[in-house]
């Protein structure tokens, strides 16, 4: 169920019913190489929430479709938010969906920049909670987890691409899109060739790149961060959805059935 098209009436329903998980998608709006679509972080991200939900018999909220991208800042089409607003954002719709009654909040999260961002907003509300200042209606739990980091998904993105699936503008994602949007798609000679990864010891590729703009700019003038999203096809896209989709469902509701004191 999406969060948007329910009435009041529907959610006070699904709750009553014992149902307290939601997932809330995280994305961004960011270039990723000049043939792809700017919002492919937040496209991946809400449909892979929308069939989770759909499977887990769920709820989806909106996607938060702006995310901490400071370092694709300049180039045409990115639109970032500071580290901290986004904290405050995400602070601020953890908090209203606990007042609410939504007790397990799993952040789906389709952009790595995110990541610290949304660490620091599940402690913000948890700070609050044990300073006294904020009181739920029950526990609330937060769970923060990528889209990418399932079992069946991470064993078909390396089947795929191996090496080649790469962190920024990955096939994985370009071929989602393809899926999603046909209209969208950039035919595979329209990305540059592929440029294997050289070592830097400034640089960690498995997790948020740190850099400013102009030398993230310089490290990846193409777009792509050691991918290569010529390999991207509609038909792989699909099964790398509902890949993507049955472990999420499988988390979410696994998440959502756990007993309070097991629930983290």
């Amino acid at each position: 169920m999406r969060l948007d098209l329910m009435s009041r009436a529907a959610v006070e329903r699904h709750l009553g019913g014992g149902r307290r998980g939601i997932i809330l998608p995280l994305g961004s709006l960011e270039q990723h190489g000049a043939p792809g679509a700017i919002g492919t972080d937040a496209l991946c991200a809400e449909a892979v929430a929308l069939r989770a939900a759909a499977r887990a018999g769920g709820v989806a909220a909106p996607v938060l479709a702006y995310g901490m991208a400071q370092f694709n800042i300049g180039t045409p089409g990115t639109v970032s938010l500071r580290p901290s607003t986004l904290a405050a954002v995400l602070a601020d719709a953890i908090t209203s969906l606990g007042l609410g009654g939504f007790t397990r909040v799993l952040l789906l999260n389709g952009h790595g920049g995110n990541t610290a961002p949304a660490l620091a907003a599940i402690q913000e509300v948890m700070a609050e909670v044990s300073l006294g200042r904020l009181r739920f209606p029950a526990p609330v739990t937060v769970k923060l987890r990528a889209w990418w980091e399932g079992p069946r998904l991470a064993a078909l993105r390396d089947r795929l691409y191996g090496a080649r699936e790469g962190f920024h503008a990955t096939p994985s994602e370009i071929a989602m899109v393809m899926a999603l949007h046909p209209a969208a798609a950039a035919p595979p000679e329209a990305w540059p060739a592929w440029r294997a990864p050289v070592p830097d010891p400034l640089v960690d590729l498995g997790g948020d790149r740190h850099e400013d703009a102009a030398r993230h700019a310089a490290r990846w003038p193409d777009g792509p961060v050691a991918s290569d999203p010529s390999l991207a096809r509609a038909e792989d896209g699909a099964a790398l959805l509902d890949a993507a989709a049955e472990d999420v469902a499988e988390l979410f509701a696994a998440f959502e059935a756990a007993p309070d004191h097991a629930g983290r």
